[in-house]
């Protein structure tokens, strides 16, 4: 039986406008009268599935999903003006305050965990209870593991090669330069219509023909890197399930953000760590998670020492079923 709750529908849905022409989709699922607690999803730039709704007990909380800027149901789609983790903390607080919410459980995998942590770290009077999975801290080890020679590709040199295959030598000097690269290669298929990553749904496109895309190889890449096992041909069987619209903002967002460090200080959220001591948290890592290394887990952990800290034992960077049994036990002992 799958340790995840039953598929629900929202009772409320909702746009927000914020600031520069942005409009946020928001939904709200579960028991109306239960806990808040918000869900901050990954990427940056995957935006919020109906999956995320059955992460938790609808008869105990009332689950707020957002689609972050440019991704997702918000508008304007693949939008990169004003959208910085600044702008995102903003959002937040606006949406809170746009539902009436006092104070709510904050929860993020991924690139969820750091906007969770960033957003704990500024407003914690607002944040009952913080619960990160899959710890991103955006420090420039981090960034540069997917695409150095230290890093992920010793672990998966065939994903690696079929994603850096294009790139030129000559921009293949450093972690930092291979996201430039890629991000401007992105921006050009934009300009051109998305003309390779359009046949994703076509089921007579190649792999060959898709990775001509590089919005398709970054966002494949990460895919690869996330399980652990699982081949090229399934990895775009689930994409073209998601749609080039998730593909092209999951990409273009994140390489967006990526390049700029995340838009936060150089180890700002371990250096800030100090402000969470009074917020109940809870920390979820898997052991063999090759998008997130679990050093990052265990550095937060130990600077936040009143954390729970659980390992996975057997689990990649994918939310899996051992993942969310796991996030089942620690919700249980979740007080706001």
């Amino acid at each position: 039986m799958s340790p995840l709750f039953p598929p629900i529908e929202p009772h409320r849905t909702g746009r927000l406008a914020i600031t520069r022409g942005h409009s946020l989709y928001w939904e709200q699922c579960g028991q109306a009268s239960g806990t808040p607690l918000l869900v901050l999803h990954g990427g940056p730039g995957s935006g919020c599935s109906p999956r995320f709704r059955r992460l938790f007990d609808p008869a105990r909380f009332n689950i707020t999903l957002m689609d972050q800027r440019g991704c997702g149901r918000s508008t304007p789609h693949l939008s990169l003006d004003a959208n910085t983790t600044t702008d995102l903390l903003g959002d937040i607080e606006a949406l809170r305050k746009h539902l009436g919410i006092e104070r709510w459980i904050v929860f993020g995998p991924s690139w969820g965990s750091t906007l969770a942590l960033a957003y704990a770290q500024a407003f914690p009077e607002r944040v009952s209870a913080l619960v990160v999975e899959a710890i991103f801290l955006a420090t420039r080890e981090e960034l540069d593991w997917w695409h150095g020679e230290a890093g992920a590709p010793r672990f998966f040199p065939e994903a690696f090669a079929d994603f850096i295959a294009p790139v030129p030598e000559a921009h293949r000097a450093s972690p930092q330069t291979i996201m430039d690269w890629c991000f401007e290669d992105m921006q050009r298929e934009q300009a051109d219509g998305f003309t390779a990553l359009n046949r994703l749904t076509d089921p007579q496109a190649s792999l060959t023909e898709l990775r001509q895309s590089t919005l398709y190889r970054w966002t494949e890449y990460e895919e690869r890197l996330s399980w652990l096992d699982q081949s090229a041909k399934a990895t775009r069987a689930g994409l073209a399930e998601r749609g080039p619209d998730f593909v092209a903002a999951h990409s273009l967002i994140e390489a967006h953000y990526f390049r700029n460090a995340c838009f936060l200080e150089p180890n700002q959220l371990i250096t800030h760590a100090p402000k969470l001591a009074g917020v109940p948290m809870q920390i979820l890592h898997s052991r063999y998670d090759m998008v997130c290394p679990p050093r990052g887990a265990q550095r937060l952990a130990a600077a936040c020492p009143h954390a729970g800290l659980h390992m996975v034992p057997v689990n990649g960077h994918a939310m899996t079923d051992q993942v969310q049994t796991v996030l089942n036990d620690v919700m249980a002992g979740v007080r706001s």
